[in-house]
């Protein structure tokens, strides 16, 4: 098959024609000077704005506390930014940089400013507001949860530790 042929074929089918086009379109609209799609536009933002991490204290966070680091909410030690922090497996992350995954409108949003690790390990988006301490959780979920910390360990700063409430030498300690 010769191109002489190829291009006879192409131009006598109308959707063949029409197929040339979009095709040509979409190419041009590739390769033409200047283009960004929106996940390259969306890192370079990200790049500008980003700001090296905040050199705070580690400290421990009960639910309430933590819930505060949900990215809706101004925090002073943040020089009034919108954090988000997050618990798996007892270890609080501030997982701010990644705030287009777990920031307000993001896909992981349901866990911030909360303790994540049954939601991760079940890969269920669920969260409790209350303690949970995940003795129903099947041997795959517990290795998952697991999965997911390491992950966040070697990407997010550490904040803290979950804790179900404050020991009275802890609250001496903090006076």
């Amino acid at each position: 098959m010769d191109v002489s042929s190829i291009v006879s074929d192409i131009v006598t089918s109308p959707i063949n024609v029409g197929l040339v086009v979009v095709i040509g379109y979409l190419v041009y609209q590739l390769v033409k000077p200047g283009h960004r799609n929106a996940a390259s536009a969306a890192a370079a933002a990200a790049a500008v704005e980003k700001k090296p991490p905040l050199d705070l204290p580690k400290r421990d966070f009960t639910l309430e506390e933590l819930r505060r680091y949900d990215g809706l909410t101004a925090i002073e030690e943040h020089h009034g930014e919108k954090p988000v922090y997050l618990a798996v497996n007892g270890t609080v992350f501030d997982v701010s940089t990644g705030r287009a995954f777990y920031g307000p409108g993001g896909p992981y949003e349901i866990f911030a400013g909360h303790d994540a690790t049954r939601g991760l390990g079940t890969m269920e988006f669920k969260v409790s507001d209350t303690w949970d301490d995940l003795t129903t959780m099947k041997p795959q979920e517990l290795q998952t949860a697991r999965e997911w910390h390491d992950k966040f360990s070697v990407k997010y700063p550490i904040r803290g530790k979950l804790v179900k409430s404050h020991t009275p030498t802890e609250d001496k300690k903090d006076a």
